[in-house]
């Protein structure tokens, strides 16, 4: 039987480069390469850095075929294997001496006065106003009013996002394995006038975030959904949970997410 692996690179010219030699090791070694996305495949190979990885999950309409990804940019906290590694990567494949993660990811759904949209996200999602004048959002927890964030916006993200630009605002690291959500203010005023959480907030996969734009305020937000950027107007609601849908990450080294960050960020 044909043993079909996706090759998903980026456009830089050295994803390029790497690319072929993927394609030519898998070739000696019985699998046959497809560039671009098959459905027929059994292994997604994405090429370049978490932008290249996160844009195949999305083009592929997240996919339940397992992802892994060969850095050939700088940080790169999905892709796992270098460059010099590729050919000792698909020996082990082949041999199946890897493992298959699941990661949960975020379900967003979209209330406006004349539609409703849905969108996904891997690592997370941000909300602003889209002419980064204050925003002004009431915060819903299973339909519960805690508190109106007045700032910048907010940040809902992934465990495996926590990573990212949540904590690059100051929001808490959380293991990968953990279905939680995490809420986190972008620069919230704190004065007598306007007064929230100074902290993000983490909540278990059950419960239902929700944001309401304050009432009067029919400004238009932007949802940067993984570094994906949408424009809406006249929102009613914002709900956010830990989604249903999983993909599926594999890896052919024994994870340890602590080396992982003490790599990347320290």
């Amino acid at each position: 039987m044909e043993r079909i692996i996706n090759c998903l690179p980026n456009l830089e010219s050295y994803s390029k480069i790497i690319t072929n030699d993927l394609i030519n090791i898998l070739k000696a070694e019985g699998f046959t390469p497809f560039e671009g996305f098959s459905e027929s495949a059994e292994l997604n190979v994405t090429i370049g850095g978490d932008g290249a990885f996160l844009h195949a999950v999305r083009q592929s309409r997240f996919s339940q075929i397992p992802f892994i990804g060969i850095n050939t940019g700088t940080l790169g906290f999905f892709p796992e294997i270098t460059p010099d590694n590729i050919e000792n990567f698909v020996k082990l494949y082949k041999e199946a001496r890897y493992q298959i993660n699941e990661i949960n990811i975020i379900e967003c759904i979209v209330h406006s006065k004349n539609s409703i949209f849905t969108t996904y996200a891997v690592n997370d999602i941000a909300i602003k106003r889209r002419d980064m004048k204050t925003a002004h959002l009431n915060m819903y927890f299973n339909d519960n009013y805690l508190q109106t964030v007045s700032g910048d916006g907010v940040i809902i993200s992934s465990p495996l996002g926590s990573s990212a630009y949540n904590y690059s605002a100051g929001g808490s690291l959380v293991y990968p394995s953990l279905k939680t959500l995490q809420i986190m203010p972008l620069a919230p005023l704190i004065s007598n006038a306007y007064r929230c959480l100074n902290s993000s907030l983490i909540v278990p996969p059950e419960f239902e975030v929700k944001i309401v734009p304050e009432s009067g305020k029919d400004y238009s937000l932007t949802l940067v959904v993984d570094g994906i950027g949408y424009e809406f107007e006249n929102i009613d609601s914002i709900k956010f949970f830990t989604s249903a849908k999983t993909i599926k990450q594999l890896t052919v080294g024994e994870f340890n997410y602590w080396n992982v960050i003490k790599d990347k960020l320290l």
